[in-house]
């Protein structure tokens, strides 16, 4: 280990004998814990970060992020980028201009710590007065970062074929940006308050936002994933899901063994329905199913989520087809790949997750409905991401997770998007399927069902009847899973 002293002049000595008194006291009377600073050959101190802003320089421009705010801070090798995660949810990526650290400790005298000797930060929640001020906005860009503060612009101007429009900010929920054609095509796709949904383009190259800490950063159109207007967040925790209208209590999240955050499920009641469609196809005929209660994922399962149960268990990770990592669905996993995540999960949360059973499955998927699609009988333009739904990824790539409205339960992209493995084996009715909606398995079956249509596939696939079948050791570009959690 390398720890590297610094000189300070008389002015600085002063300052920092000053904060290091209050951050001394905010440490011995926090009752959540202390900062966790851990080196790169392993050694871990605990104390009190003594540093007021910490600078990172994104592509976008540079960011000061206060002492108060940060969670998490994650330095790269000689080569690689740096990471900081607020309290709030903010996730920077980029170089970290600050080249020296120093932690305080109760029980110990100060070590100022170089930064190339630092693998990670973790800071602890500090009570504090100080407000930062409210993210009006949010920004997420194709890369994964997340910014929060305000947009400039308060009207935007979108162009079609046939139309030009003038939207004006306060109508607008959510404006999803596509990048096609290797990045020389971008449509947008912007939804309304009221639901209405419009696609075309956007007059702006550029969108200028002041951030939460009040610096200005310029992001280019075509980095943009997703702009979200008017977001209520909340102080408490990091809550940038805009579109959840769900109650807190019907939520669970477990925490891995790490106490990172696992998927989000949704809790639900289960029940008597009638699963299949009398119009579908002949494994599509309806019967009488009554599953019982279960929490299953309000997302598919994502690149992000996958990667790291691929990095700790040391598997290859699978080819994301150009389209995109992070927030996307994973794609090219096989079911035998499905389960061998959901086995890791558990592991990992000592709770058992597992696949949905073909009941369960469309069970959620419903919502409680019995149309063809969980929104009613006809194809209705931006509701799904298909070969013909009416979004700006149709037929030429996954769309990141949770960019349609959610069914009536409150689940994403239940239709459409990437197909979803399930546990069951697949069978041509469901004459032999148990009527308490478990999966019907035999020994040794070739074939297990897939379900809910996918962005290369006909807006027929994704009604909520649908039934595929695929190989357990195959892996497609158009197929990935999400889980389900039992109740203990």
């Amino acid at each position: 280990m390398i720890i590297k002293f610094f000189r300070i002049g008389a002015f600085s000595v002063l300052f920092f004998s000053l904060f290091s008194l209050f951050s001394l006291l905010a440490f011995a009377q926090n009752n959540s814990g202390a900062d966790i600073l851990t080196l790169r050959n392993g050694d871990s101190y605990n104390g009190t970060v003594a540093h007021e802003y910490f600078s990172i320089e994104t592509e976008y421009g540079l960011v000061k992020i206060p002492y108060l705010a940060m969670a998490k801070l994650q330095l790269g090798n000689k080569n690689q980028n740096d990471m900081i995660e607020t309290q709030q949810g903010e996730l920077l990526v980029g170089k970290l201009l600050d080249k020296e650290f120093t932690l305080l400790r109760v029980l110990g005298p100060a070590l100022p710590i170089a930064k190339e000797d630092i693998l990670d930060i973790d800071f602890t929640t500090r009570a504090s007065r100080h407000r930062f001020k409210n993210a009006r906005d949010s920004i997420e860009t194709e890369d994964g970062m997340r910014f929060f503060g305000q947009i400039a612009e308060n009207s935007f101007i979108l162009k079609n074929s046939q139309s030009i429009r003038l939207i004006n900010r306060e109508d607008i929920h959510i404006i999803d940006i596509a990048s096609l054609d290797d990045g020389q095509e971008l449509l947008t796709q912007v939804t309304l308050n009221n639901g209405q949904v419009f696609t075309g383009h956007l007059n702006l190259e550029v969108i200028k936002m002041k951030n939460r800490f009040g610096q200005k950063l310029n992001l280019p159109l075509g980095k943009i994933s997703t702009l979200a207007l008017s977001v209520n967040h909340n102080f408490k925790q990091a809550n940038f899901h805009y579109r959840r209208h769900l109650q807190p209590e019907n939520i669970i999240i477990d925490f891995l063994t790490d106490d990172t955050p696992g998927p989000e499920m949704l809790i639900l009641r289960g029940g008597s329905f009638v699963r299949g469609q009398k119009q579908g196809d002949r494994d599509e005929l309806p019967g009488p199913t009554k599953p019982g209660p279960f929490a299953i994922g309000i997302y598919e399962i994502s690149f992000a989520q996958y990667d790291k149960f691929c990095e700790e268990t040391n598997r290859k990770k699978p080819d994301d087809g150009e389209f995109g990592r992070g927030n996307r669905p994973v794609i090219n996993v096989s079911w035998k790949d499905a389960k061998a995540y959901t086995e890791w999960l558990s592991r990992k949360t000592r709770k058992t997750y597992r696949l949905p059973s073909d009941a369960e499955w469309e069970y959620a998927t419903r919502g409680g409905t019995a149309t063809r699609y969980w929104w009613g009988e006809e194809l209705l333009p931006g509701k799904a991401n298909c070969a013909g739904c009416g979004s700006i990824w149709d037929g030429e790539k996954t769309a990141p997770v949770g960019r349609f409205r959610p069914n009536p339960y409150g689940l994403h992209d239940t239709a459409g998007n990437v197909f979803e493995w399930v546990e069951d084996c697949f069978h041509n009715d469901f004459l032999k399927a148990p009527l308490n909606g478990t999966p019907y398995v035999i020994p040794g079956c070739g074939q297990r069902v897939i379900r809910g249509g996918a962005w290369s596939f006909p807006p027929n696939e994704v009604r909520s009847a649908n039934r595929w079948r695929d190989i357990p050791s195959r892996h497609s570009d158009d197929t990935g899973f999400r889980v389900v959690r039992e109740l203990d």
